[in-house]
């Protein structure tokens, strides 16, 4: 009897040293190892680059920026980040659009874990058009050359050594999380300009254009909904660009509560690489 007492409780050490103390050790190993994994990494990919402007006067930086979010990660709000990145670049951040010579509103389309070394491009890439922008001037336009994603086995021996040898090895995988954003770069004109644009009235934006239903699995999760996207014909004082960009984060056993920080940052940083300088 106390033996299986015993028994048992190794057992449950073994268990709650897998949950946690796996990812530690292994990170730790990793370091030793000049695993790239061991440490966070972060970086963006533009599925679809800004355009190249032309810097406006000091007395017109101005910018409106909006921001929604109508991914599966309904908690996330980037308004602030946005705003304080462009203010502190020197822009003024103004709160009535009809006043900005530039207005920049973003889409958060996704967050979630993605394939490793993928940086979110092979979701970003079966979205379609971006909702609000020109078509016809390569807004919509799909990188070509869609990055080849895979995934990375387990460490050597994983199955050997127990359930703490199963943990390590799962802690030693790394884990990968994106988040694609949709930004429309809207340009003051002097005189009103006609262009056509594209226009999304799915019941779930997360996924691609089209008519018809979706339903798609990225990484476990699933979603479904209808979608009806169409072009309109429009007169504005302002043209719109369209914007793709997925910022990604990777780390063994990176949880999404450890990516979203980095992610963050990230999409912050980037802001002014989209407002002419």
């Amino acid at each position: 009897m106390k033996g299986r007492f015993i028994a048992l409780v190794a057992l449950g050490a073994a268990v709650v040293f897998g949950s946690s103390g796996c990812t530690t050790v292994s990170r730790g190993l990793g370091k030793i190892t000049a695993n790239k994994y061991a440490k966070p990494r972060s970086g963006t990919v533009w599925t679809v680059a800004p355009p190249q402007l032309e810097p406006p006067a000091p007395d017109k930086k101005t910018v409106y920026i909006s921001f929604r979010n109508i991914s599966d990660a309904s908690e996330i709000n980037l308004t602030q980040e946005l705003r304080q990145a462009a203010t502190d670049q020197g822009w003024t951040v103004v709160n009535d659009p009809t006043n900005a010579t530039y207005r920049l509103r973003a889409s958060l389309r996704f967050f979630g874990e993605v394939e490793p070394e993928s940086g979110g491009k092979d979701i970003a890439n079966k979205m379609g058009w971006i909702s609000g922008a020109a078509t016809g001037v390569g807004t919509g336009v799909l990188v070509a050359n869609a990055t080849n994603s895979w995934g990375y086995g387990a460490a050597a021996g994983a199955g050997t050594g127990g359930l703490v040898g199963i943990g390590i090895a799962n802690a030693s995988t790394p884990r990968e999380w994106a988040a694609i954003i949709d930004f429309v770069l809207e340009e003051h004109s002097d005189t009103p300009v006609e262009f056509e644009k594209f226009t999304d009235n799915s019941s779930n934006a997360n996924t691609g254009a089209g008519v018809g239903n979706d339903r798609m699995s990225d990484a476990g999760g699933t979603r479904t909904g209808n979608s009806s996207n169409a072009t309109i014909t429009t007169t504005s004082d302002y043209f719109p660009h369209g914007v793709r960009l997925s910022a990604w984060a990777n780390q063994m056993n990176m949880s999404e509560e450890e990516a979203l920080p980095h992610i963050q940052d990230r999409i912050s940083r980037v802001v002014t690489q989209m407002l002419p300088q």
